[in-house]
C-alpha cells in the first residue's frame, strides 16, 4: 500500500520506487549501455502512464472507503428498497427517527440525512381558515409563515389533486379529521349521493338508501382537491360478513372496486347535468391511492378462532394465516392496478398499534362501517386488534416492500408471481411505524386522534404528493 501510494505522487516518484524500468537516459543498465528502441520506448511511456492511473484509482478507492462518496445520503439497511421515494427524492419517514414537535409533530431523522418534512404545517398556514374553525386544536399545527416560493410548489403539488384511501374505518376518520384541521366539512357519500349510483344497483334489502355508507370526501376548495376514503372488507374471499345485518354486498374486494369503486371515481369526474354546487374532480384516475387491509382480516381471524372452539384470539397468527393474508394482498394490489390503470400512483399503509381497550370489539368495527353516524363503543363482543398481531402483519407488509433477489410472492386468484424485479413500484406509508409508541394518547381504535395520528398520516400522504411534483 505505501509503495502504491508514494508512487503516485508524481510520474518521478514512479521512476524512483521502481528503478528497475529505466534510469534518465533511456538506457537500459541490466542490458549494457544500448538505447532502447524506439517501440520499446513506447511501450515503457504506455506502461508508466498505466501505473500512475493504477495508483489514483487504488488510492481514490482507499479513500472513499474510509470516508464514503461525498454527496451520497446514506441508506439504512431497513430501508434499502426505496429509501430515497420512488421519484428519488428524499423521503423522511423512510428512514430511522422520531416524532419531535417544533414545535408542530414532525419526523426528525436521527443522522439528519433528510430534512425534516413540513408539507403538513405548510399547508394548513397557506389555508385562512385551517386549526382556528375546530374547537380544541392548536394554532402551533401550523407553520408560522411560509414564502410565496414555498406557496408555489404547494399549489403545484395540491392543485385538482385527488387522493383515494382504501381501507377501513381508520381512513374514514383520517378523511374527517383532514377536514377538521383544514377548517371544512367531511361529506358521507350514500345512495342518494350523485357520486354513490352504484349502490343502487346492489341489493340493499331493508337498508335505507340515506343510511348506506359508500364512502366519504373532504373537499379543500383553495387547493380544488379532492381526498375520499373507500371501504372494503379485507382480503375475505368467502362473503363471510354475508350474515351480518348491516352487511353492503358485494363482499370480495375485486368485486367492490369494479362495481363500486371505479363508478364512484367516474361520477366524481363526470359534470353534473343540472346546476349543483359539486366539486368536480379532475380525471377518474386518482394522483394518489393508498392501500391498506388489516383491520377486516384481524377481525375475520377473530371470529375464525372462536368458531373453533380456541378462546384465546390474541394469540400469533400462524404461517398459513400470514402468507395467506401476502397472497392476497398481491391480488388486492393487482385489481387495483388494473381498474385504475397501472399509471396511478399506490402506497401501501401500516397499521396503526393500538391500546388494546375492552371496547374495540368485531361487533362494534363492523357496525361503525355502515352508518353515517358512529355508534357508541361495544364491549360485548369478540376483541381483535391485538398489538402482537397486527405487529406481525406490519412485518409481512414490509417483507412484501422489501423482498430479496430470492424471494418471490405469488396471488392467491390472480397467481400474479411478484419478486424483487418484478412486482409493481409501491409507495411505503408507514403510519405503524412512525406512530409506534404514541397510543397513551388514543381515543379509540378507528378514531386514535388527530395529534399525533392524523396529523403524521397526512404529512406522509402531502410529502408523497410532493415529491410526485418535484
Amino acid at each position: 500500500m505505501d509503495i502504491r501510494l508514494q508512487g503516485c505522487a508524481s510520474h518521478d516518484a514512479v521512476r524512483i520506487v521502481s528503478p528497475i524500468m529505466s534510469d534518465v537516459s533511456g538506457r537500459r543498465p541490466l542490458t549494457g549501455g544500448s538505447r532502447m528502441s524506439p517501440s520499446a520506448a513506447k511501450v515503457h511511456s504506455i506502461g508508466s502512464i498505466l501505473t500512475v492511473v493504477s495508483c489514483v484509482f487504488f488510492a481514490i478507492s482507499f479513500i472513499s472507503s474510509l470516508t464514503g462518496v461525498p454527496g451520497e445520503v446514506p441508506t439504512p439497511a431497513a430501508t434499502t428498497f426505496n429509501a430515497k421515494g420512488i421519484s428519488g427524492h428524499c423521503n423522511p419517514f423512510l428512514y430511522p427517527g422520531h416524532i419531535a414537535h417544533d414545535p408542530f409533530p414532525v419526523w426528525k431523522t436521527f443522522d439528519n440525512v433528510c430534512p425534516a418534512s413540513t408539507a403538513m404545517p405548510d399547508m394548513l398556514a397557506s389555508l385562512p381558515n385551517a386549526v382556528s374553525r375546530t374547537p380544541g386544536l392548536k394554532s402551533t399545527l401550523r407553520s408560522p409563515s411560509i414564502s410565496k416560493q414555498r406557496e408555489a410548489q404547494l399549489m403545484q403539488a395540491f392543485k385538482n389533486r385527488t387522493v383515494v384511501l382504501i381501507g377501513d374505518g381508520v381512513d374514514r376518520t383520517m378523511i374527517m379529521n383532514l377536514c377538521d384541521m383544514v377548517g371544512e366539512k367531511p361529506v358521507s357519500v350514500d345512495a342518494m349521493h350523485p357520486w354513490g349510483a352504484s349502490l343502487k344497483n346492489q341489493p340493499l334489502g331493508r337498508k335505507d338508501p340515506g343510511d348506506t355508507l359508500l364512502a366519504d370526501y373532504c373537499y379543500v376548495p383553495h387547493y380544488s382537491a379532492i381526498f375520499t376514503s373507500f371501504y372494503h372488507y379485507g382480503a375475505d374471499t368467502n362473503e363471510l360478513w354475508r350474515e351480518q345485518r348491516d352487511y353492503l354486498p358485494p363482499g370480495q374486494f375485486e368485486k367492490r372496486i369494479s362495481q363500486l369503486l371505479k363508478p364512484y371515481l367516474e361520477a366524481m369526474a363526470t359534470p353534473l347535468p343540472y346546476n349543483v354546487q359539486m366539486p368536480l374532480a379532475r380525471s377518474s384516475k386518482p394522483d394518489l391511492v393508498v392501500f391498506s387491509s388489516s383491520l377486516w382480516d384481524l377481525a375475520a381471524w377473530a371470529m375464525e378462532d372462536v368458531s373453533t372452539y380456541q378462546a384465546i384470539t390474541t394469540a400469533d397468527l400462524s404461517d398459513n394465516r400470514l402468507q395467506w393474508w401476502r397472497s392476497r394482498s398481491v391480488d388486492m394490489i393487482e385489481e387495483l392496478r388494473q381498474q385504475l390503470g397501472p399509471s396511478v400512483p399506490l402506497a401501501w399503509r401500516s397499521t396503526h398499534v393500538p391500546m388494546t381497550k375492552v371496547n374495540d370489539t368485531v361487533q362494534w368495527f363492523f357496525s361503525s362501517m355502515h352508518t353515517k353516524s358512529s355508534p357508541a363503543p361495544d364491549e360485548n363482543g369478540i376483541q381483535f386488534a391485538h398489538p402482537n398481531r397486527i405487529t406481525q402483519l406490519n412485518h409481512a407488509r414490509r417483507a412484501t416492500l422489501a423482498m430479496s433477489n430470492q424471494a418471490s410472492v405469488r396471488g392467491w386468484l390472480s397467481k400474479n408471481v411478484w419478486s424483487a424485479g418484478s412486482m409493481p413500484l409501491l409507495r411505503d406509508i408507514p403510519f405503524g411505524e412512525v406512530t409506534m409508541g404514541q397510543s397513551t394518547t388514543q381515543d379509540t381504535l378507528l378514531n386514535p386522534g388527530i395529534e399525533t395520528y392524523a396529523y403524521m398520516f397526512w404529512s406522509m400522504v402531502l410529502q408523497e404528493l410532493l415529491n410526485l411534483s418535484l
